[in-house]
């Protein structure tokens, strides 16, 4: 009887041992600190930005105030890749752009084809405000790198092709307020690249579209462009 319950004692003390030995190794698994075993988490799936629109290739003789404020909304899927420091992220989002310039707009239509022309002239008179602005609707696709640290610094870049579904130019000058919608021959399909870098919840970020402003039958050589800040609040 004594060696039944020595050697049940000694099985209980060898099964305790190697049970807390799986407890700690398991602890180490899912240890944000374990930068070895760390499964990476989804993050970084609400994103605002606030920032500066502009376009670039206009004129010499069209410039942009500080005016040009525009914003970015964006709700995504976040896909880590394995245990690696690197995640997929894809979703959809709103994109505002802003350009207050001195440009306006001038339609020239042509008397034997009546194709209607738009070019960019230079904005005369005192005025208060002349704005273009546009929505879009997009789908972001992103590469992130994220450091598998208590402060994630992260990096993010990726693509986005969008579609312009509203835009117009609005004025206020001695004329008063004068807001005019769908400026002819807007190219309404948009696509370009898109960067953020940053820690945790803020990032600087910047995009550029390689497609222009306008169609064939516009302002060519013209394309938006923003820089500002993001906030990642989850």
């Amino acid at each position: 009887m004594k060696q039944i319950l020595y050697t049940f004692f000694l099985v209980t003390i060898f099964y305790s041992a190697t049970a807390q030995k799986d407890s700690v190794k398991h602890k180490k698994i899912i240890s944000e600190f374990d930068l070895k075993n760390y499964k990476s988490d989804s993050k970084d799936r609400l994103i605002f930005e606030a920032i500066y629109t502009s376009w670039l290739g206009t004129p010499k003789n069209i410039s942009a105030d500080w005016k040009c404020i525009g914003f970015n909304f964006a709700l995504m899927f976040d896909k880590p890749i394995r245990n690696s420091n690197f995640s997929f992220g894809y979703g959809a989002g709103i994109y505002c752009h802003n350009y207050s310039s001195n440009s306006t707009f001038i339609y020239n239509t042509d008397s034997i084809t009546n194709v209607t022309s738009t070019l960019l002239g230079l904005k005369t008179g005192n005025y208060s405000s002349n704005k273009y602005n546009e929505r879009s609707v997009e789908i972001p696709l992103e590469l992130r790198f994220r450091t598998k640290s208590k402060n994630n610094f992260k990096i993010m870049l990726g693509a986005k092709v969008g579609y312009v579904f509203s835009d117009y130019k609005k004025t206020d000058d001695a004329n008063g307020k004068v807001r005019m919608y769908d400026i002819k021959n807007v190219n309404r399909f948009r696509y370009g690249i898109n960067f953020r870098i940053g820690v945790e919840q803020v990032c600087l970020t910047a995009s550029y579209y390689l497609s222009e402003v306008f169609n064939s039958k516009g302002p060519q050589g013209i394309h938006p462009f923003s820089i500002g800040i993001a906030i990642i609040p989850y």
